[in-house]
């Protein structure tokens, strides 16, 4: 427990590290202009600021203290600097009069002016790259269409008025729909598996009653799992800038272990309820069943213009009605014992959740530029009541190069490591690696099948483990750019590379493999369709279809 504590304090002093480096966080703007459409107000007061910590606010200073008109430039005249370069052309810069937001929907303007880390008297220079910062933030809530910045002049030489317009989209969005087919049990003396087929959606109010307030929901359905997601979240809880944010879901799932050359000692079923118990017995690979109930409780908060953390504590009870006493597989003639990372019966998941992100992304539906950089560290230890001691931690990383033709490259990269002995699902599994398997959906695993094992390497034995990694690069094309309804429409192209593997493998290796082929990689692909529209953005991609038509 010790080092697994000690790994995760080294995750939390790095994140703070990296935040710190971000810039300070802004502070709530404590006025709230109500609910209208349309709607603007010109706000004087004291607001959130990085820039002017140092400055008071021009409101709390006496009349004498401002900088009279006489001792101004000109609006249209610099104002002196440090010294610069003598041939570059002299930087304008204006003393900001007031922030002005003008919106045709119904988002407070209270809320957006919280977005704008500015003060009434703040020096304002123009070419400022935290101008242009203020517009990707307001972009990143995906509560606009469109966000534009202006400079109007104020009622004093040298003042101005920072104009934020703002062009609202619908904010009932479909986040996420699922459907699909997936392969499920295959019975000992069957050629093909059971065809399960699966249907859901993950829906939300991202911005409820102009407030940020998101209310979310999700549910999931087939004939042998159902899921459901219930979702609260407050940008600015009790007007102190924090997040504040709650969830709870329940899982009724099944889950595979081992390829098709497993033995497997059965145990009985523990459920009251004899149809929790299906006939999976018979099924070539291990399958356990079991249920989680659960909820999450946590706050986040902006760390500059760019950078957010979040820190969360979720609890869940697991019952695990169905495992398999024992089971081995053979991998090429060597016998290996299943752990099914798993307490039979009832056990408990306690764990801290830190995440940070790094969003310069120039649009969170489509991108075209910029990066996101996302790390989360989860912690259980049985000094938070949990059954089970592991630290998880991942990170990833996006970046889009607009190319000079007006198509979109974007690289990836994913890294993840776990510590301990952790459940089942919180390990990494194929399904989420590879594109030629369906994912993961609301963490049900719907598909028994093993990695397609393209380049015959170690890979073809990897199902749920504790390393993981992937990069990938995707070619992206736009094909339609309108007005309401379907804003774009891309189509893109995407391969990339993985590996998954425990740290036992890495101690002991995969008998019958020699050379490279002893490194459990393979190769994802995908060819599809995005579309942001005015309900979401939505995904068509043929891997997975691509994926049943395997030799």
């Amino acid at each position: 427990m010790g080092a697994v504590l000690g790994k995760f304090v080294v995750f939390v002093a790095i994140s703070l590290g990296l935040a710190l480096c971000a810039g300070p966080a802004p502070r709530a703007h404590a006025q709230d202009a109500g609910v209208g459409a349309p709607q603007s107000v010109e706000d004087g007061g004291p607001a959130a600021t990085a820039w002017s910590d140092a400055l008071p606010a021009a409101d709390a200073l006496p009349a004498d203290a401002l900088p009279t008109e006489a001792a101004l430039p000109d609006a249209a005249d610099p104002v002196d600097g440090p010294p610069t370069d003598v041939d570059a052309p002299p930087r304008i810069r204006y003393f900001l009069e007031r922030v002005v937001v003008r919106t045709d929907g119904r988002t407070r303007p209270g809320l957006v002016r919280r977005f704008v880390p500015l003060d009434r008297g703040d020096v304002l220079d123009v070419d400022d790259p935290q101008i242009e910062a203020i517009r990707w933030r307001l972009l990143g809530t995906g509560w606009f269409r469109d966000v534009r910045l202006s400079l109007e002049r104020g009622s004093r030489r040298g003042w101005i008025k920072l104009v934020v317009e703002l062009e609202e989209r619908n904010t009932l969005v479909i986040q996420q729909l699922y459907g699909g087919v997936s392969e499920g049990v295959l019975r000992s003396g069957d050629t093909s598996a059971d065809a399960v087929w699966y249907a859901g959606a993950q829906l939300a109010e991202t911005n409820f009653l102009g407030t940020g307030i998101t209310l979310g929901g999700a549910f999931l359905l087939s004939d042998p799992q159902q899921a459901v997601r219930l979702r609260f979240s407050d940008p600015n809880f009790l007007a102190s800038g924090y997040t504040f944010a709650a969830s709870g879901f329940f899982n009724n799932a099944r889950d595979f272990f081992g390829s098709e050359n497993v033995a497997i000692a059965r145990a009985g079923c523990t459920s009251p309820d004899p149809m929790d118990c299906p006939d999976d017995y018979d099924a070539r690979n291990a399958v356990v069943l079991y249920r989680r109930y659960g909820g999450s409780v946590g706050t986040g908060h902006d760390i500059g213009a760019y950078a957010r953390y979040t820190l969360d504590w979720q609890g869940e009870v697991v019952d695990a009605f169905s495992v398999p006493a024992a089971a081995s597989e053979s991998r090429n003639g060597s016998t290996r014992a299943i752990d099914f990372s798993i307490q039979r019966g009832f056990s408990f998941v306690s764990a801290l959740q830190l995440g940070l992100v790094y969003d310069r992304r120039d649009d969170p539906a489509l991108p075209t530029r910029g990066m996101i950089v996302q790390m989360r560290g989860d912690l259980g230890t049985q000094l938070l009541g949990s059954s089970y001691d592991f630290l998880r931690i991942q990170a990833s990383f996006l970046h889009y190069t607009p190319l000079p033709w007006g198509h979109v490259l974007r690289f990836g990269a994913f890294v993840g490591v776990v510590f301990g002995r952790s459940p089942f699902f919180y390990k990494f599994y194929v399904s989420d690696l590879s594109d030629l398997i369906p994912s993961r959906a609301l963490e049900l695993n719907l598909d028994r099948r093993p990695p397609p094992d393209l380049f015959s390497t170690a890979i073809r034995f990897m199902r749920t483990e504790d390393l993981a990694a992937r990069v990938d690069v995707e070619y992206s094309l736009p094909l339609y750019r309108g007005g309401s309804g379907l804003y774009a429409l891309n189509a893109y192209a995407l391969v990339g590379v993985y590996t998954l593997f425990s740290q036992r493998d890495v101690q002991v290796g995969v008998p019958g493999f020699q050379g490279v082929s002893r490194i459990p990689i393979d190769a994802t692909f995908d060819v599809g369709l995005r579309a942001d529209t005015d309900v979401g953005v939505f995904q068509l991609g043929f891997s997975n279809v691509i994926g049943f038509v395997q030799p």
